[in-house]
């Protein structure tokens, strides 16, 4: 990885500014939720909305990836990023915010596609999973500044002040990957006949495209409703939010701990089947221990489940050879947008017909799912 320290930074802000946008909606939750009287059902809607545009545009944006350019391509959804939160920040009634989130999600879909086709050449084998420990640190990063800090400023300043912040972070990352990843020459076109997916390629996307879906949607929801939960049960906005921001805070040992696991290929499989077991177990304890130990359980939690998470993303390179990934990343992230955008919405409705415990439930078996898929991708890996 000699010579991509500028990249990698670029890289890492971008995923930071992500992850900031993503939570923007739930930092101001408190405030958010009844200046525009939803229920905990639109919230979820809102919230979900930053990945809906992928179910329409991921996959044609996979087949146009080699005309567009990769680095274009994030660019453009970094554009789209900051706008749409500014758009949501001008927001007087809901529609404009909606809006606002929608056009924040088409942005979403571009960053996500482009940025990751983009690592996934430039780094291969071991190289790949401290290349990607830097990918996913970004997000979880990006939402616990936004978790820990936003909330209660947003109590005092308003509800729109967690969406400039994001936005200020969307250009910021614009300027910073502008500079470090410089326009690369235009691609040749594949050779004949490797630009068509074969059955099992694409069985094998969709295995990983739902088990990412589910990781993610695991953290999605419990970064969203881990809060309201812990405010409902007696903690104030800042320590719900302190307590829930933890949960990422510790992705900055765990992910690169776990990357460096990763390359002793033994090591794999008990990482992944331990961590995410005994991360679910912990998902699945936190609405029914006491107030003291939600801080611990989170840290603990977030630990576990972050040490295989470079694994879970390193899945499609082990899928799809080079020259047809990008139509590959396609069918991954139509799977990958499909829970993002309704796994936010289920919570909701399950917080609106059952309490604030049933979402963080809900994330706990989302987590047991995506178990199931990766053992299920690394059997079809095999031949077995």
């Amino acid at each position: 990885m000699k010579g991509s320290g500028a990249f990698l930074v670029a890289v890492f802000a971008v995923r930071f500014a992500l992850g900031a946008l993503f939570q923007a909606p739930g930092a101001a939750g408190p405030v958010l939720v009844p200046e525009f009287d939803l229920d905990w059902t639109r919230f979820g809607t809102l919230v979900g909305l930053f990945w809906l545009p992928g179910l329409v545009l991921v996959f044609p944006l996979g087949l146009a990836a080699r005309r567009i350019g990769d680095r274009a391509g994030v660019l453009a959804g970094l554009g789209l990023l900051t706008a749409g939160a500014l758009v949501s920040a001008a927001a007087g009634g809901e529609a404009v915010l909606l809006g606002g989130r929608l056009v924040t999600g088409i942005g979403t879909v571009f960053c996500i596609l482009f940025l990751t086709k983009m690592m996934q050449d430039r780094f291969q084998g071991a190289d790949l999973f401290l290349a990607m420990s830097v990918y996913v640190l970004g997000w979880p990063i990006g939402i616990a500044a936004a978790q820990a800090a936003l909330p209660g400023l947003a109590v005092t300043m308003g509800w729109q002040l967690p969406f400039l912040v994001a936005a200020v972070a969307g250009a910021v990352a614009f300027a910073g990957l502008a500079a470090a990843a410089r326009p690369a020459p235009r691609a040749a076109p594949p050779p004949a006949g490797t630009g068509r997916l074969t059955r099992r390629e694409v069985a094998l996307m969709c295995l990983a495209g739902a088990c990412w879906a589910c990781v993610n949607g695991t953290y999605m929801v419990l970064v969203t409703f881990a809060p309201p939960l812990l405010v409902e049960r007696g903690l104030s906005v800042a320590e719900a939010g302190f307590a829930t921001s933890l949960m990422s805070w510790v992705n900055i040992l765990a992910v690169p701990g776990g990357a460096l696991l990763a390359r002793r290929a033994g090591l794999v499989g008990p990482m992944v089947v331990g961590g995410i077991t005994a991360a679910a177990l912990l998902a699945a304890l936190l609405p029914f221990a006491g107030l003291g130990l939600a801080a611990p359980i989170l840290a603990l939690h977030g630990l576990l489940y972050a040490l295989p998470i470079t694994v879970f993303s390193a899945l499609p390179a082990l899928a799809v050879p080079p020259e047809r990934r990008a139509q590959g990343l396609g069918v991954y992230f139509v799977w990958f947008y499909a829970g993002c955008t309704g796994f936010p919405p289920v919570a909701g409705w399950l917080a609106d017909h059952a309490g604030t415990t049933a979402p963080v439930v809900f994330a706990a078996a989302l987590l047991a799912v995506a178990l199931a898929l990766f053992l299920l991708f690394r059997r079809v890996v095999a031949g077995r």
